[in-house]
């Protein structure tokens, strides 16, 4: 997974080059995410700036991050799609773009999604583009909203927080309804040792998601979705950070779910 590796913990600096797409390009990621899982056309994604390549056995897109259109990188399953993990703050929220990948490196059926750019990237006149999870314009949004109405997938959304007294994690569903995956998690950190609080609870409303554009689209649509916050000491150690891994990959194997007809 090394070159894999390479793609996904790329640096992101604050000050790099990003733009919103056009409505047309919003159009074309629409189109793009309902094709995904049945082999991208290449062509379809280099209209977006994606380059199409295989590492590692897995189909990679990769929009060049020295570019406006830094737009993000799709890593599809090696099988049939279990589950979308989305790292939307990968530099910014520092070593979760590193969790993506142990998720990859543990579940043939994970189809990660991670944003392009540093989430300040772009930013003017207190707007920020490049935050993906609160920008239904973004190509991030409109990938993960296509392939979760096209398919049905359950989502699990990795982030960062300082560390806070009381808690390492704070797990939530975000707008949309809890759900067997998100319980299967909770359970496997907990069995871990890490302390973990549920969205909502006193003092973690902050961190539990709740305007988060992906789990609005699962609200909207029925689907599951997580929502992730790690304090920075889990994301600083290689073992804690191995062990939210195992936690979400043992979840996602054990939970089953409703999805839409």
């Amino acid at each position: 997974m090394g070159s894999l590796g390479a793609v996904l913990n790329r640096p992101l600096p604050m000050t790099g080059p990003y733009r919103a797409p056009d409505e047309a390009e919003q159009a074309r990621a629409d189109e793009l995410a309902r094709g995904l899982l049945d082999g991208p056309d290449p062509g379809r994604a280099a209209a977006l700036g994606f380059t199409t390549t295989t590492v590692a056995g897995r189909t990679l897109l990769e929009a060049d991050p020295a570019t406006e259109r830094s737009w993000g990188v799709v890593v599809l399953p090696r099988g049939p799609a279990e589950v979308l993990v989305e790292v939307p703050h990968p530099q910014s929220d520092l070593r979760t773009e590193q969790i993506g990948l142990a998720l990859l490196e543990r579940l043939d059926g994970a189809l990660l999604l991670q944003a392009g750019a540093h989430r300040r990237a772009g930013a003017a006149d207190g707007a920020f583009p490049a935050d993906v999870a609160h920008r239904p314009d973004s190509v991030f949004a409109r990938l993960a909203a296509g392939l979760v109405a096209a398919h049905g997938l359950p989502q699990v959304q990795v982030h960062g927080c300082a560390d806070r007294p009381g808690f390492d994690v704070v797990a939530s569903s975000g707008a949309a309804a809890g759900s067997e995956l998100l319980e299967a998690i909770v359970a496997g950190l907990r069995d871990a040792g890490e302390r973990v609080r549920l969205g909502g609870d006193p003092g973690c409303e902050d961190l539990s998601g709740r305007r988060n554009v992906q789990g609005r689209t699962a609200a909207r649509l029925g689907t599951v979705f997580v929502h992730l916050e790690l304090s920075r000491s889990v994301r600083r150690s290689p073992h804690r950070r191995e062990q939210v891994a195992d936690a979400v990959a043992g979840a996602v194997r054990a939970a089953t779910y409703h999805r839409p007809p």
